[in-house]
């Protein structure tokens, strides 16, 4: 017996990606890290920046991607699969609330940084 390709198992909706991206720590960093940079990242540099082992981050990043965050590509300069941010509403939503961490970052520190000068 074969099974008749039925499409996708699970439907993953962008707001519940999205939190569960914000809830787990690594998912949120791997995110950064992609977001951050205008080139291919592989999951060595994943395993470098986070002390993860290269299987793991493979993993994490494929997790990433099955859900519509990130975009696997061939590098065309070694081959290597590297991963990139992907045209989705997810990711536009993940995007969207790294800038929103990252600005309110920022008030903070300017905030305690004029506090101090007073």
């Amino acid at each position: 017996m074969s099974r008749r390709s039925r499409g996708p198992r699970h439907k993953y909706s962008p707001e519940d990606v999205t939190l569960r991206i914000l809830s787990d720590e690594r998912l949120f960093k791997i995110c950064e890290i992609v977001f951050s940079t205008d080139r291919l990242v592989h999951a060595s540099d994943i395993s470098r920046k986070l002390a993860i082992s290269v299987g793991h981050a493979y993993l994490l990043l494929k997790k990433l991607e099955k859900w519509g965050v990130l975009k696997g590509v061939r590098d065309p300069a070694n081959g290597r699969l590297g991963f990139r941010p992907a045209s989705t509403k997810t990711s536009e939503l993940v995007a969207e609330e790294l800038r929103k961490r990252k600005v309110k970052e920022i008030e903070d520190s300017l905030a305690k940084h004029l506090a101090a000068e007073l």
